[in-house]
């Protein structure tokens, strides 16, 4: 950046680089994601047709957490 605030060319490039190797990087993850979000509800079967029981109740709320996060993160997946 120079003296007025007022980017360089040079850094325009490099931020212009850095922004697509994280979207590049990214895209892999998010896609992951969104079908993960997608195929987790099919693990809430097993548990909720059997009962939930003591035992169950961290793996139930774990694979809700689990669910949120995958929501999250996959929500942008090919909107492109």
């Amino acid at each position: 950046m120079t003296m007025s605030g007022i980017p360089s060319t040079t850094d325009s490039i490099a931020l212009d680089f850095a922004s697509t190797v994280g979207r590049l990087a990214y895209q892999p993850i998010e896609a992951v994601a969104f079908w993960s979000a997608v195929a987790l509800p099919i693990a809430y079967l097993p548990l909720l047709a059997n009962g939930l029981t003591s035992a169950d109740v961290p793996l139930f709320v774990g694979l809700l957490a689990l669910h949120a996060t995958a929501l999250v993160l996959g929500r942008g997946h090919a909107q492109d």
